[in-house]
This record gives C-alpha cells, sequence and structure tokens, in this order.
C-alpha cells in the first residue's frame, strides 16, 4: 500500500484526469444561485471523489489469478478501459459533441462531453464493442467490463454521499489512520443531520408483569 504521504504523486497524470471527467459527468457540480451557496452546488469534482475512485481500486478489488486473489491495482488499466472506449465511440461517429482537441491527448475520455462521456459508460456496459480491443484485464471479458462499469457508477454515488471528503487531508491514509475534519458538504446537500446516538421514538409502554405458581400477569 502505498504511503499516503506519496500516494497521489504516484498516480498517472492521465489516470488522474481520466477519473476526473468519470466523477464529474456521473455527478456535476450545479449552477451558484442565490438560492444555494457555492458549497451546496459542488459536484463529485469539486470533492476530489476522483481520488476516492482511484484510491478504492488500487487498494480495495482484488482478481483470481491462479489459485488465489491477489491485490492488483485497477485505476490505470481502468483509465485506459474508458478510454478506448471513448475512441471507440468518436470513430463510429456517435459523438454528440464535438471532443476539447487541446485535452484529447491527455485522454479521448476526459476531451469529450458530459453526455459523450455517460454514452461511453452505456457503450461499454452494453457490451457494444469488439473486447479483443480493451486493455488487460479486460480484454476478451465483457462480464468483468459490465461488472467494473457498474462499480464505476455505484462507488462514485457511494463516495460523494459519504464521509469520504470530509476527512480532508488524511483522505488518502488508510482507513485506520483517516479523521474527520469537517462536516461533510455532501450530507449538507443532502439534509441528511449525521449519525446520532437515536432518535426521540415512541418504543412502547411500561409494563408490569407478576409472577406467581409458574404463571405470569401483566397489570
Amino acid at each position: 500500500m502505498h504511503p499516503s504521504a506519496i500516494y497521489a504523486a504516484t498516480v498517472d497524470s492521465h489516470t488522474f484526469a481520466t477519473f476526473r471527467a468519470l466523477v464529474e459527468a456521473i455527478i456535476p457540480d450545479s449552477p451558484v444561485s442565490a438560492t444555494y451557496s457555492p458549497e451546496l452546488t459542488a459536484g463529485a469534482a469539486d470533492l476530489c471523489i476522483h481520488e476516492y475512485m482511484i484510491w478504492e481500486l488500487d487498494h480495495s478489488l482484488s482478481l483470481v489469478l491462479g489459485f488465489g486473489l491477489t491485490d492488483i491495482p485497477l485505476s490505470c488499466s481502468t483509465a485506459g478501459l474508458l478510454n478506448v472506449g471513448a475512441v471507440h465511440l468518436a470513430a463510429s461517429r456517435q459523438l454528440q459533441h464535438p471532443p476539447n482537441p487541446l485535452l484529447w491527448e491527455s485522454g479521448p475520455f476526459s476531451a469529450m462531453s458530459r453526455n459523450d462521456r455517460i454514452s461511453v459508460l452505456a457503450m461499454l456496459e452494453q457490451g457494444n464493442i469488439d473486447p479483443g480491443v480493451l486493455p488487460p484485464p479486460y480484454r476478451n471479458d465483457l462480464g468483468f467490463t459490465r461488472y467494473m462499469i457498474d462499480f464505476l457508477n455505484r462507488q462514485t454515488m457511494f463516495g460523494n454521499y459519504s464521509e469520504w471528503s470530509a476527512y480532508g487531508t488524511t483522505r488518502l491514509r488508510t482507513p485506520t489512520e483517516r479523521r474527520l475534519e469537517y462536516f461533510p458538504v455532501s450530507w449538507k446537500q443532502a439534509e441528511y443531520p449525521g449519525v446520532v446516538p437515536g432518535y426521540r421514538a415512541l418504543l412502547g409502554y411500561m409494563l408490569t408483569i407478576e409472577r406467581k405458581g409458574g404463571e405470569s400477569t401483566i397489570v
């Protein structure tokens, strides 16, 4: 496991840009208005959920190799999966908007509009691509590819609405070393009050039980 102090620096810039584009497409920010503060309009990229996704893929998933499970970092290969999908979508002339040519070299997926990024996810999930062109470990394995696209969608939502972003400067440390530094922004957005010991509620009435001769009577 990477030491937290240097982990962010070890992530490839193309991988970083691709995952930022991913979470931005799934949970975009909202326009700032007089009704909501900038904090309440923050999207997943503003909360650094792309860093969470990279961490999870590099530390929390295992693949079966040989006779057992092996921990294999998957962020780089998964970024490659999204970029291959982006190239395929562009080559098939299915883009809704022209990609940004200035960002294409850093990653085709991040150069696309949000709508086209979602189209890439749908295409990969539906298996509308030659599995032989996908990078390992997804090559010729549409089942694993579909699983990963589902994971990316679910895990982005989970990371965004969990307390992870509020770990602040400790968010890239191991779980036992993380500390909450402020109330999670996404909890404010969802109007979730946070963890509490319990809520006031009717749990029943006080009863008295009398036991005589092996029998019990409620009085």
